[in-house]
C-alpha cells in the first residue's frame, strides 16, 4: 500500500511540475486542463499517507511534503473560480430595461454526431437570443436551419467538413457580419454586431481555435487567441467573445487573452461550469466560454444538459449597463 501511495504521489508531483515548462508541446499543455482532478488526487494521497501511518522515514516524509505542495499549487490556479472567491462580472440587480438584455448559447455539436434533436430541445428550453454552434458541416447547417429558421430569422453559417465549421442563429438583427481567418485559412471565426432590442449594438466574436492534441501543439491556438485579444482591445464598446476555445479559464494563455482584451470571465467566483468531456462528469473541465466586457452584468450562467455531443452547451444571460457605455 505504501508503495502504491508513493507512486501516486510521484504522479501528482510530475503532473504538477510538467506544465510549469512554458512550451507549446501538446502533451505538456494538456496538463493545464485537469488541475482540479490532480488536486483531488493529491488530497487523497496526502490523507491516505497520514491516516495509514506510512510516513515513518525521511524519504516518505519528503514525498508527503512535496505532494502537499503540488496539491496547493494546483489549487492556487483554480481557487478563483470557486464560489466565494472575488467575482469579475457583477450580478445584474434592479429592474433595468429588459430591452438591454441578451442571452447566448454556445455549443460544440461534434461534427460526426448525426442526432440533432437533443440539442434542438435544449435550445428550445433555454430560449436564448443568440446561438453559436461549432463543428457544423453542411448536414448540421441544414438540420439546424430547418428547426430554428422561424424563431431565429437572422443567421450566418460557415459550413466546413474539417471540424471548424461555425453557425450563428439570432433572434436579434446582425450587422457587419465578417468571416475572419485570424491565423489559418481553414479555421474561420465570425465577427458581427448584434443589435439589441433597445437599439444598442454590441460586438460579438465567435471563435474555435485548434486544440492541443496528439501531434498538434498549442502554438496555433495561442497565436489565434493573442491576435483576437488585440482586435478586441481596439474596440472600446460592449463586446462578447464566445465559443469552444480549447483552453481552460485558468491557463496562462487564457489569462493573457483576458488581460489584453480587457474582457472578463463570468465564471470567476461562481464555479467551474465544466463542459468537456460530457460523458465523464468527474473528469470535466471548462473548454467552452462566454467572455464579456465590463459593460455587462450577469443575469444567469449555467451549463445546459448533455445530448449526443462530447461537449455540454453553455448559457449566459447578460444585461447591458447603459451607464457603462462610452460617451458620445
Amino acid at each position: 500500500m505504501t508503495v502504491l501511495l508513493i507512486l501516486l504521489a510521484l504522479l501528482v508531483i510530475t503532473l504538477t511540475v510538467l506544465p510549469v515548462w512554458r512550451t507549446t508541446l501538446w502533451w505538456v499543455r494538456l496538463m493545464d486542463f485537469p488541475r482540479l482532478q490532480i488536486a483531488v488526487l493529491g488530497v487523497g494521497v496526502v490523507a491516505a499517507l497520514l491516516l495509514s501511518g506510512a510516513a515513518q522515514d525521511a524519504f516518505t516524509w519528503l514525498v508527503l511534503i512535496c505532494v502537499s505542495c503540488a496539491t496547493l499549487w494546483q489549487l492556487n490556479w483554480i481557487w478563483r473560480f470557486f464560489p466565494g472567491a472575488p467575482i469579475q462580472s457583477p450580478a445584474a440587480t434592479g429592474a433595468e430595461d429588459a430591452a438591454d438584455e441578451v442571452s447566448f448559447v454556445t455549443a460544440n455539436v461534434l461534427q460526426e454526431n448525426r442526432t440533432a434533436d437533443g440539442l434542438l430541445r435544449i435550445i428550445a428550453d433555454a430560449d436564448p437570443d443568440f446561438v453559436l454552434a461549432v463543428e457544423t458541416d453542411e448536414w448540421w447547417v441544414t438540420r439546424l436551419t430547418e428547426d430554428l429558421d422561424d424563431r431565429y430569422p437572422h443567421r450566418f453559417c460557415v459550413p466546413q467538413s474539417n471540424g471548424y465549421g461555425m453557425s450563428v442563429f439570432s433572434k436579434l438583427e446582425l450587422e457587419d457580419v465578417e468571416i475572419q481567418h485570424l491565423l489559418d485559412d481553414a479555421i474561420p471565426s465570425i465577427r458581427m454586431n448584434v443589435v439589441l432590442r433597445s437599439g444598442q449594438r454590441i460586438l460579438v466574436h465567435a471563435v474555435h481555435p485548434q486544440p492541443p492534441r496528439i501531434g498538434q501543439d498549442s502554438l496555433k491556438r495561442d497565436i489565434e487567441l493573442d491576435r483576437l485579444a488585440t482586435i478586441v482591445a481596439r474596440h472600446h464598446h460592449p463586446a462578447v467573445v464566445l465559443g469552444d476555445l480549447n483552453d481552460v479559464g485558468w491557463s496562462t494563455t487564457t489569462q493573457r487573452f483576458l488581460e489584453t482584451s480587457n474582457l472578463r470571465d463570468p465564471r470567476r467566483g461562481r464555479g467551474l461550469y465544466n463542459t468537456y468531456p460530457a460523458a465523464m462528469p468527474g473528469l470535466r473541465y471548462p473548454l467552452d466560454h462566454i467572455f464579456i466586457s465590463h459593460h455587462f452584468a450577469l443575469r444567469k450562467l449555467r451549463v445546459l444538459p448533455s445530448y449526443s455531443s462530447d461537449h455540454l452547451p453553455l448559457f449566459a444571460a447578460l444585461r447591458l449597463s447603459t451607464s457603462a457605455l462610452p460617451k458620445k
